[in-house]
């Protein structure tokens, strides 16, 4: 899958559904990550997973704009 796939999905008829089926695998990404931090990690992965952890951010606030503007452009 592409991100033209995903756009084409978040700007078809189940946009939302599609939003929120893609939001809820980047949560749950979110939480594996978090679980991985507090349990502790060595120095260089704790700092990779940080940075995943703001990657998954990004990608849930890209993901609301793209479902955004698919809707703005219908």
């Amino acid at each position: 899958m592409n991100l033209l796939d995903i756009e084409k999905e978040l700007a078809g008829s189940d946009g939302e559904a599609a939003l929120e089926r893609y939001d809820k695998l980047l949560v749950s990404l979110d939480g594996r990550l978090a679980d991985a931090l507090n349990e502790g990690l060595p120095p260089d992965e704790f700092s990779a997973a940080e940075q995943l952890k703001d990657a998954v951010l990004l990608a849930r606030k890209l993901l609301r704009l793209a479902h955004r503007d698919a809707q703005d452009t219908q």
